[in-house]
């Protein structure tokens, strides 16, 4: 190219100085929006100018001939270090020939003068034939936007040969969309809340929002996705800003396209207050909750159009429930939703004033697993943004809230309390930690997110997916109270959001709290309060300790002092482990930690016999049991306790011990007493008789007989 009236040979310094002055103005102040606009200007011009070059030195007509900007690119929203996706449109395969020598000369001189490029080129037939194994190739083209030469060819595959195609075609495109979309979104784990995530990548990044604008150029939206409001049009634009300016931001002090916001440089965009619009300082953790937020935006408009053309999988589980269910319900006589395609639909929208109305729902989810559909959650979320009808029953009782709690998919329920919202309002502890990033080279997600996945790990064991949770199956399936295990997930790190030096602590303040509000009574109280001191200690002893020393499960089964407890605490510590990073529970530490349990287990059954109770010396006990017991003295109560296993008094409260010695005293009228009460998943038997051999297998023979199943005996 030598010779050429256009110094080519000072086009590099030019960009140089003027990609240095768009840099300085973003850094000054200038909107993420407006430095975009002007990098995109910058390489028109420069394209187009080295394009005019090159065909002039080759002689040649720009007829048959034109360049495409693709993607990003092709949508104006060219990052500092982003490539340059061009398209070369080439009118017939005579011309693709020719242009090979002018292709590689454009490309080269490009990236001389400081551009990267990412170039392909296509004949016109070639870009009117779908292929099935280049789907982002024809993704990209709906972002195409004409850059030089022939503007007829250009017009003929926008007007014509793509309209045609990509209607015959877009249900190729749909599948592909989601098939690429899924398939990223499970790579990150499905979660935007990341402690360092990829702002481009990651779920609520800048790929969901360009996934959900393909989806929308695509699919007719009278026949399926249901458009935005005006509000949420303007949330999603001030969430593209956002992290469009992050984006920018992590080019400029990364030098390179690299969109990974680590701890570093999430305080250096906190101290600017970049993004917010004041430019006001925040710390680290208060600037990534706005993050959060923004990111949340893009991901649930993202997975609303999702959802509407490809309903979530199912468990075998959910599916017999859903198959158990009429498929279709109408409004009114309390049937205020559906099950369709696997998810809750509301039906009638007025009725979620009642917030009870809306916390059954939630208790269906938990019950069966179904999720809400997403536009269930924009009807409540309206509902509660939005309050026309006065609301009622704003208060949540903790019978309704165990309800949920103890279900067998109670992940389900509070994913979408929490999207909501409604998780913080029930359990205002629960917010200290909402979108906390902690900076920890372990943990992979905030706070609150590793909080929910544990619970989510726990529910997962129904069906176990892989070899670490067989053991733990069982456990969960059989597990008594689990409402106040779910509880303790919710709770047991909510003092990392707390200024206290042991997140124990602080934990175990916030229970104080909620235990008032959700008026707890003492034994759950004090059930939930163990399992919050004790959280880490299963997983201390199983990393720190040697666990097949008798005297190590004798000091840890001190400490545990029931089945019930080394139970829960177990499932506790399996979840914990595994939710804070995919690789943390090695199929090691899992059976590492069943070991324990069975060791433990076995002690406890091996010194049943051994460890009897002195009724004198439990006083406090005594006087407890007395106050429920009417009449009776505590002499009585002595002799009714003494000699009893010392694991009696840790598995029964006083109230409990109370009934029982109500049924012992009526032993001198019948000879024997029973109390029979329902409980969640089935019965409670109670019965005191006389001793005698074979009486155990006689009542397990008879309870057998009339087609029983017992659970647990004790």
């Amino acid at each position: 190219m030598q010779g050429s009236p256009t110094p080519l040979s000072v086009l590099g310094s030019q960009a140089d100085t003027e990609r240095q002055r768009i840099r300085q103005q973003f850094e000054t102040g200038t909107s993420a929006r407006e430095t975009l606009r002007a990098l995109c200007e910058l390489a028109d011009r420069n394209v187009q100018q080295i394009f005019d070059e090159v065909l002039r030195v080759q002689s040649r007509e720009p007829q048959g001939l034109c360049l495409l900007a693709l993607g990003g690119y092709g949508r104006r929203m060219l990052f500092p270090y982003s490539d340059l996706d061009i398209l070369f449109l080439l009118g017939n395969e005579r011309i693709e020939q020719e242009s090979r020598p002018l292709i590689s000369e454009f490309s080269r001189t490009l990236w001389d003068i400081g551009f990267r490029v990412s170039s392909a080129g296509r004949t016109l037939e070639e870009c009117k034939r779908i292929e099935e194994d280049n789907a982002e190739f024809h993704l990209a083209l709906l972002d195409r936007r004409f850059l030089a030469g022939d503007a007829a060819l250009f017009d003929k595959l926008d007007t014509k040969v793509l309209p045609a195609s990509e209607k015959q075609a877009r249900p190729f495109l749909l599948a592909q969309i989601h098939r690429l979309t899924r398939e990223r979104l499970m790579r990150y784990g499905n979660t935007i809340f990341h402690l360092e995530p990829n702002v481009k990548e990651s779920p609520g990044g800048m790929r969901d929002y360009q996934a959900a604008i393909w989806l929308r150029q695509i699919v007719d939206e009278r026949k399926g996705i249901r458009n935005i409001t005006a509000a949420e049009e303007e949330l999603s634009a001030a969430a593209v800003d956002f992290l469009s300016a992050i984006r920018c931001f992590l080019h400029y002090s990364n030098g390179r396209n690299d969109n990974t916001l680590t701890y570093e440089l999430q305080a250096a965009a906190a101290e600017r207050g970049l993004g917010v619009g004041d430019g006001v300082a925040r710390t680290p953790a208060e600037w990534m909750r706005q993050y959060f937020r923004h990111a949340r935006t893009l991901n649930r408009q993202l997975l609303r159009y999702l959802e509407q053309k490809a309903p979530m999988p199912l468990t075998l589980r959910q599916r017999f429930f859903n198959a158990a269910r009429a498929a279709k319900s109408e409004p009114g006589d309390d049937k205020f939703f559906a099950v369709r395609d696997g998810l809750l639909e509301v039906l009638d929208q007025p009725v979620l004033s009642d917030r009870a109305v809306t916390y059954s729902l939630f208790a269906e989810a938990a019950r069966t697993g179904t999720p809400l559909s997403r536009e269930a959650e924009r009807s409540i979320g309206y509902i509660l943004t939005h309050p026309e009808l006065p609301p009622k029953n704003t208060e949540i009782p903790w019978a309704t809230l165990r309800e949920i709690l103890s279900s067998d998919y109670p992940g389900v329920a509070l994913r979408s309390m929490q999207r909501l919202g409604l998780l913080t309002e029930i359990l205002p502890e629960f917010g200290m930690i909402d979108s906390l990033v902690v900076r920890d080279f372990y943990h992979r997600y905030t706070v609150d997110e590793h909080s929910l996945r544990t619970i989510e790990h726990l529910q997962e064991l129904a069906e176990p997916p892989d070899e670490r949770g067989a053991h733990f199956g069982p456990l969960w399936k059989t597990a008594e109270r689990r409402d106040l295990l779910i509880l303790t997930l919710l709770l047991h790190d909510v003092g990392k959001g707390m200024s206290v030096e042991n997140h124990v602590t602080g934990g175990l303040t916030a229970l104080a709290s909620a235990a008032k509000r959700l008026n707890l009574s003492s034994e759950e109280k004090e059930e939930v309060h163990f399992l919050i001191e004790h959280h880490l200690d299963m997983s201390a002893t199983v990393q720190r300790r040697d666990i097949f020393d008798p005297a190590t499960v004798s000091a840890f089964a001190q400490s545990v002092t029931t089945l019930e407890r080394l139970q829960r605490l177990c499932l506790l510590t399996y979840a914990d482990i595994h939710s804070v990073n995919p690789e943390a529970l090695t199929p090691w530490k899992a059976e590492m930690l069943w070991q324990l349990f069975v060791a433990t287990s076995n002690h406890f059954s091996r010194t049943l016999d051994r460890d009897r109770l002195h009724a004198p010396d439990e006083g406090s006990l005594l006087e407890r049991v007395q106050a429920l017991a009417g009449d009776t003295t505590l002499e009585e109560i002595e002799r009714f306790l003494e000699g009893f296993p010392r694991r009696y008094l840790a598995v029964h409260s006083a109230a409990e011990i109370a009934a029982h010695l109500a049924l012992y005293q009526k032993l001198g009228t019948d000879p024997v007493q029973t109390e029979l009460l329902a409980t969640r998943h089935g019965f409670s038997l109670t019965l005191l008789a006389a001793d005698r051999p074979a009486l155990f297998a006689t009542i397990s023979g008879v309870l057998t007989g009339w087609g029983m199943n017992i659970n647990k005996a004790d």
